[in-house]
């Protein structure tokens, strides 16, 4: 092989091998099919979640001691598995493809990830309020993955899957006020137009008291069923305007085995409907003594009787710094007159 040629053909191969070297060390720094969009994740770090929407929407979950709450909605306390999930979601972001690279918003643009198109806006931030991570999700494509675009990078990557997120603050909260089932109910008192002591009997409830032998027993059944789920459409914290005015004028007092007592105060403002909340146990002692031949049933109401204390604490604490609205249906169940039973 001649000189001249032997120099072309060595001048060939180092530029193919600097071609190839070029392509696999770029490739080497995009995230390969399948691939977590989001490395190396610290659940425990993350002090804030920012979730933007389409039209200026916005939801703010923020670490509160051991939950989340919702900032911007009246710190009203989230949803413990919603925000899991949540969380999950974001680590669980795995990529299909680098879509292309960007050079600035208007390339941003095609893909719905541009700062007035894209679907949401997804900003962790950590116990300094340093924003951690950034994520803009933009357009679906065909049904099969979003664009993902990380702020102040350059790259656009297509998901594996369409993702999702809730965007009503009512998503991330539990809208249960209370869950008392008829068999764990001891005791109801109730005050309306009279005061009336519904009790558990041998054949079940019935009135104690005032005697009254017109009340009729599937009327006092029916009655106590209804504690079993009572759900609101708005809260509202003790110092709003729109709650100080309130009178509440009827009572409820649902009291259980355990000797947990659920305080039901009801209020109607024209064709407005609210309830508050409180917990309390009945007269039970600070100190517990166990005797050597206490059985197991013993025991086992001892050990009620405590759990019951930290319910308390905490039903008060999640919902007594409350006032809700409620559906007039629901509070026509509650605020029953006596006639009612007979």
């Amino acid at each position: 092989m001649k000189l001249k040629t032997l120099s072309v053909f060595t001048g060939a191969l180092l530029v193919a091998s600097l071609f190839v070297y070029s392509n696999e060390n770029k490739r080497g720094t995009d995230l390969l099919s399948g691939s977590d969009y989001v490395k190396g994740l610290d659940l425990n770090k993350i002090q804030k979640i920012s979730l933007s929407f389409n039209k200026s929407e916005k939801l703010t979950l923020t670490r509160d001691s051991d939950q989340f709450v919702l900032e911007n909605h009246k710190s009203y306390p989230a949803k413990t598995d919603v925000v899991n999930d949540l969380i999950y979601k974001i680590a669980s972001i795995q990529v299909k493809e680098k879509v292309t690279s960007v050079d600035g918003e208007d390339d941003l643009k095609k893909y719905g990830l541009d700062k007035n198109k894209r679907k949401y806006l997804i900003e962790l931030f950590d116990n300094n309020d340093n924003k951690t991570i950034s994520i803009r999700v933009g357009n679906a494509y065909k049904g099969k993955g979003n664009y993902l675009y990380k702020e102040g990078g350059e790259d656009v990557y297509l998901s594996q899957k369409t993702l999702w997120l809730n965007s009503s603050y009512k998503d991330f909260i539990n809208t249960v006020l209370l869950e008392a089932n008829d068999a764990d109910i001891e005791m109801v008192t109730l005050k309306t137009d009279k005061t009336l002591e519904i009790a558990r009997g041998d054949e079940g409830f019935s009135v104690l008291s005032p005697k009254n032998s017109k009340y009729k027993k599937d009327k006092v059944q029916e009655y106590v069923k209804n504690f079993s789920s009572i759900s609101f459409d708005e809260y509202y914290s003790l110092t709003e305007p729109r709650v100080q005015g309130l009178h509440f004028d009827k009572d409820i007092k649902i009291k259980l085995k355990n000797k947990l007592i659920y305080k039901i105060s009801l209020a109607k403002d024209n064709e407005d409907h609210f309830v508050k909340l409180s917990a309390l146990l009945d007269e039970v002692s600070n100190k517990f003594v166990v005797k050597k031949d206490d059985g197991k049933e013993e025991l086992q109401k001892i050990e009620d009787v405590i759990k019951a204390q930290a319910d308390a604490q905490k039903f008060n604490i999640g919902r007594g710094a409350w006032v809700y609205k409620i559906d007039k249906s629901i509070y026509e169940k509650l605020a029953k007159k006596s006639n009612f039973f007979m």
